[in-house]
């Protein structure tokens, strides 16, 4: 009796066991298969973008250093108000500033300048008022558009075209009030602003004139670095020359200077690089150049000079621009980007960016419920995206009548997704 009941515990045990094994290998089959289902619905989940036009360049970081054909103003005193803004144009006998005995009257022409600045602006608005338009669309847009560029300032801290950008939504805003048939009534405005403006110009009658003595662009006080290198021996400077003048410190301000009058209407980028990142450089050629430090908008400037230096292996690359206004007025020593060579077309995610089956290079495009492969020309390629060709701007696309062939403006191209084929029939 007792061999019978040790055998029926065994039993028992032995069926406990099989239980628990069938019921994980329960649980390992679902596993498995709702894994399969997974990877499956995964696979036919499609992430797609648009292809849309950008451009992008090669580009070479550089040290330049600016060169004007500048000459120091000189006035005895102190207290100099400008009365004109860095980089105008000015003629021979233009007063380009103010010197004052005190600061407390150089505040007031100041005062007297902004003053004028807007009777002239209440006066256009006056004229502006006479002729209404009914349409205020065109008004809306402006409004809309300087929101978005103040929301740009705001998201980079660059705040340089702060002063342009409310001068523009009060415009917008002014016209569009006038388009409406809003009657302006600035008389007391107008009024209470010629009575400050007179006030302020009995108190501060003490001052003296300073004249341009010449034609040129004026720019405010010195930086120390006019005589760093000369102007008229721009065809003699070496890398050595530009190389001190970018390691050089500023030289003692005089106490008189009133401020700059640059001759001419050409000045001098100067820049000292790898003989090896020149080759796309060429004498003659416009390139557009960057400050990302600063806050001046991109110029285009055209190569003046190229010089090299076999046994170091440098060049020396003079670029001349003719373009001035107040920013550009304050470059001297500044950390610049060549655009080498700029590209233009469509930018493509390069997860996107797949081999067919006679290797030709290109993603896979969405379109009325089909799956279809569209070639690209790759013209330019960074480690997450590509710039490829317009295929209706490409010589050679064109020439071979390809154009249908390859990705269009706003093809929506797939990033992720399986079973990828040419003509495949998606499901909804």
């Amino acid at each position: 009796m007792i061999v019978l009941k040790n055998e029926k515990t065994k039993n028992r045990q032995l069926s406990v066991a099989s239980i628990v094994g069938i019921t994980l290998f329960g649980v390992v089959i679902l596993m498995f298969v709702g894994y399969q289902i997974y990877m499956f619905a995964q696979g036919n989940e499609l992430k797609t973008e648009v292809a849309f036009a950008d451009s992008s360049a090669r580009q070479l970081a550089v040290d330049m250093f600016v060169v004007r054909d500048e000459k120091i103003i000189t006035e005895k005193g102190s207290n100099v108000v400008s009365a004109v803004k860095d980089g105008t144009r000015v003629s021979v006998n233009d007063t380009v500033a103010y010197s004052f005995s005190n600061s407390d009257s150089a505040g007031k022409i100041i005062r007297m300048g902004e003053i004028r600045e807007l009777l002239d602006y209440y006066g256009s608005l006056l004229n502006a008022s006479s002729s209404i338009v009914g349409d205020t669309a065109i008004y809306d847009e402006k409004i809309i558009d300087n929101l978005y560029s103040f929301s740009a300032m705001i998201s980079s801290g660059n705040f340089s075209g702060l002063e342009e950008n409310q001068k523009d939504m009060r415009d917008a805003i002014t016209s569009k009030q006038t388009a409406t048939g809003v009657q302006l009534d600035l008389s007391q405005t107008i009024n209470q602003l010629n009575a400050e403006y007179s006030a302020l110009s009995s108190e501060a009658a003490n001052y003296k004139e300073i004249k341009s003595g010449g034609t040129g662009y004026y720019i405010s006080g010195s930086d120390g670095y006019e005589n760093t290198l000369s102007y008229a021996d721009v065809a003699e400077w070496t890398i050595a020359d530009v190389n001190a003048a970018i390691a050089s410190d500023p030289q003692p301000i005089s106490p008189n200077a009133a401020g700059r009058l640059v001759h001419g209407y050409y000045w001098y980028l100067a820049c000292v690089v790898n003989t090896s990142d020149i080759n796309s450089l060429h004498e003659g050629s416009r390139y557009t150049i960057t400050f990302p430090d600063s806050s001046v908008d991109d110029i285009k400037a055209q190569v003046y000079i190229i010089s090299s230096d076999r046994e170091i292996g440098k060049s020396l690359v003079v670029f001349k621009c003719n373009m001035m206004n107040e920013e550009l007025a304050t470059l001297r020593c500044e950390s610049a980007v060549i655009n080498v060579e700029e590209y233009e077309g469509y930018r493509v995610d390069n997860r996107a960016i797949r081999v067919n089956e006679d290797n030709e290079k290109g993603v896979y495009i969405v379109s009325g419920g089909y799956m279809y492969f569209r070639k690209i020309k790759i013209i330019f390629s960074t480690d997450d995206y590509s710039i490829v060709a317009d295929p209706y701007k490409d010589s050679e696309i064109v020439k071979d009548g390809q154009t249908s062939k390859y990705l269009h403006l706003y093809d929506e191209y797939i990033i992720e997704g399986r079973d990828l084929s040419h003509g495949r029939l998606l499901k909804n």
